[in-house]
């Protein structure tokens, strides 16, 4: 297939969505599950302040949903036209570049099934979403395993995505300075992995 080429300013956005709106509410919404760890009470808490926000609807659309629509849409097709964000790496990239595009996939998928049978239905339905509620869904080992590869592909697009984006951005440009971010994106996925994973193994435990 012959490489077709997306305008410049859409991969730019493209690029800055998967990281600001997008990689900072991964972030923001893993630290805020961590109240799990202090008590099923501190974890409805602070739930509920969540969604007692002002205009929550319209900052959730604008600022959520819409950047990881974007991305997404952009990213299938980028995906589609066989097009790469890196110039020739070795081995070890071409992998990862994979990787990238595979837990894209993936992380899509988990993004829409867990908004909806969380938020979205909660709020369809009129009622909060709490502890128990997610309880419920994760003492079903063919969810709470699919929440963990969910979790890790969402973790690891965005810990990898950073690398490129930083690349993109023109703010590591030599070869040395690649390789350090590379190994901290590798300590960020280990550290943003674990703590999904130790957020997920709570409900339960």
């Amino acid at each position: 297939m012959a490489e077709k080429t997306t305008p410049f300013l859409v991969k730019r956005l493209f690029s800055l969505a998967g990281i600001l709106p997008v990689g900072a509410f991964l972030v923001q919404h893993l630290f805020g599950n961590a109240f799990v760890f202090v008590s099923p009470e501190a974890f409805n808490e602070h739930s509920e302040f969540l969604t007692s926000l002002p205009l929550v609807v319209l900052i959730e659309v604008g600022f959520i949903y819409f950047p990881i629509l974007f991305h997404a849409v952009f990213g299938l097709v980028i995906i589609y036209r066989g097009e790469s964000n890196f110039v020739d790496y070795g081995y070890q990239r071409n992998w990862l570049y994979f990787m990238q595009r595979f837990t894209g996939v993936l992380a899509l998928i988990f993004i829409v099934t867990h908004s909806y049978t969380t938020r979205i239905s909660s709020f369809l339905a009129g009622q909060e979403f709490t502890y128990d509620s997610m309880r419920t869904i994760l003492e079903n080992p063919p969810w709470f395993w699919f929440y963990v590869v969910g979790v890790l592909a969402v973790v690891f697009h965005f810990s990898n995505g950073l690398w490129s984006f930083l690349i993109t951005w023109g703010i590591t440009i030599g070869p040395k300075s690649q390789r350090v971010t590379a190994a901290c994106s590798w300590v960020l996925f280990v550290l943003l992995g674990g703590l999904g994973v130790g957020i997920l193994a709570k409900f339960v435990s």
